[in-house]
């Protein structure tokens, strides 16, 4: 059997708008489709693999892959039955899907030095779209579209779409407007990451969104999405890409005082400013003058009298949480936070780094539902 990549392209198009994504579930599904009952597996399955490669590096046709947990890491010439099982949520991309109807979009070329033109893939596109939906009624999406830059022009009514596919379509349409549109789009998504809309994703959606499109070459930077190499974070590595999508998930007053430094690769001074604006905040929210030190922390959390409390006293459940957080604090300051304040920075690894960003982070967030007890 011969396999024309633009009949690959139209079926795609066509299972898409109907809706039968369970054929698009895995690339051997897709195979069985198009082959029919009679498909002869090892016979076809190469040629339709590198047909499916064509179009990926042509910027047709995108999908996950899960190869590489694999010992033998089956590819499309090497094992392609293996391979085609596990590449799953096959998608057009916007350009793919034009292809496949016979559309051609001539627009102004963007920024070239924040936009080269290429996609955002419609599967990141679908992803911000479905959790932004997730979060507002029909009623209130075209509100915060507007409050958060989309031109009114591109607000229509919801009428009878699902929600998701009411903000999917305006970003489609921004994406395909020329340099303008593309601008509003990379500065809705790019804002939306960074926190500085309404209301942000959550930390694990921001994360696997970030990768996604780091994946395809974009990244974060003031707030919009601007292109860069496209990079996959390996163990033990960190890439600047990588980099953006571990800030984007710290609390935003630890993120704020972090991007100061770590844009000049001062990763370790944004480390001590950021345990010191933990401890600073404390002494904010108690009126209490300190060091900074472990003693101070542990008076502010002490059992007779503590100034900041993080669980129910009556329950045994509530004192161990406020024990342990007690340490927790007091833990950071005497190890992470003082000997920086009194020695020569310590030289950090990028994993390592990160994660006592994320730790101070993480007491950050739970400052923010600690109760302030009156003295």
């Amino acid at each position: 059997m011969r396999w024309d990549d633009l009949e690959l392209l139209r079926r795609i198009d066509d299972l898409e708008q109907t809706g039968n994504f369970g054929t698009l579930s895995s690339g051997l599904n897709l195979l069985q489709d198009m082959g029919g009952q009679g498909v002869i597996w090892d016979r076809e399955s190469p040629a339709f693999a590198h047909e499916l490669q064509l179009a990926n590096d042509a910027g047709y046709l995108t999908w996950r892959e899960d190869t590489g947990r694999f010992v033998h890491n089956p590819g499309p010439t090497s094992d392609p039955i293996y391979w085609l099982q596990q590449i799953w949520e096959l998608r057009l991309t916007l350009a793919g899907r034009d292809r496949a109807r016979g559309r051609v979009i001539q627009h102004p070329l963007p920024d070239p030095d924040e936009d080269d033109d290429r996609i955002i893939t419609g599967m990141a596109l679908e992803e911000v779209a479905r959790s932004i939906a997730d979060v507002y009624t029909a009623n209130q999406l075209p509100r915060y579209l507007r409050d958060s830059g989309v031109p009114a022009k591109y607000l229509g009514d919801t009428n009878e779409q699902a929600k998701w596919e009411y903000v999917l379509s305006i970003l489609e349409e921004l994406h395909d407007g020329g340099s303008a549109a593309r601008r509003v789009l990379r500065e809705f998504i790019g804002g939306w990451l960074d926190g500085r809309h309404h209301d942000p994703p959550r930390p694990d959606i921001r994360q696997r969104i970030t990768a996604l499109l780091a994946q395809q070459g974009w990244h974060i930077r003031d707030g919009r999405l601007v292109i860069g190499e496209r990079t996959h974070d390996a163990a033990g590595t960190l890439t600047a890409l990588g980099r953006d999508a571990r800030v984007a998930t710290l609390h935003p007053e630890i993120r704020q005082v972090a991007d100061r430094y770590i844009d000049g690769d001062r990763i370790e001074v944004a480390i001590f400013e950021s345990f010191k604006a933990v401890i600073n905040r404390v002494a904010a929210m108690t009126g209490i003058d300190g060091d900074g030190g472990s003693a101070f922390l542990g008076r502010v959390f002490s059992d007779e009298n503590p100034r900041l409390l993080f669980g129910e006293q009556s329950t045994l459940t509530g004192k161990n949480v406020q024990r342990g957080m007690r340490f927790l604090f007091m833990g950071a300051a005497a190890a992470i936070r003082n000997p920086d304040a009194h020695e020569q920075f310590r030289i950090l690894g990028p994993e390592e780094s990160f994660e006592e960003l994320a730790f101070a982070s993480m007491l950050m967030r739970r400052l923010d539902a600690a109760v302030i007890v009156d003295p």
